[in-house]
């Protein structure tokens, strides 16, 4: 099991900032856009990624969600 990024919290973050692309986050962070379409992808949470979002209000207790979930409540 792992931790992944939120899509829903960054789906939240982005219409919170008025930002619609991935463009649009790069412009708001210090954070290229290779590295955000990268994350988007893999969901893998990286420091800086979630300096970003915290930075552009991402709450805490939604910004990361359990991969592996299903397994777990499966078994």
């Amino acid at each position: 099991m792992s931790f992944l990024i939120s899509l829903d919290e960054l789906d939240h973050v982005k219409r919170v900032n008025g930002l619609q692309t991935i463009v649009d986050l790069s412009e708001a962070t210090a954070i290229s856009r290779p590295t955000w379409t990268r994350a988007i992808k893999t969901r893998r949470p990286t420091p800086d990624i979630l300096n970003a979002l915290a930075d552009l209000g991402a709450r805490p207790n939604k910004v990361l969600v359990l991969d592996g979930v299903q397994d777990i409540c499966a078994a």
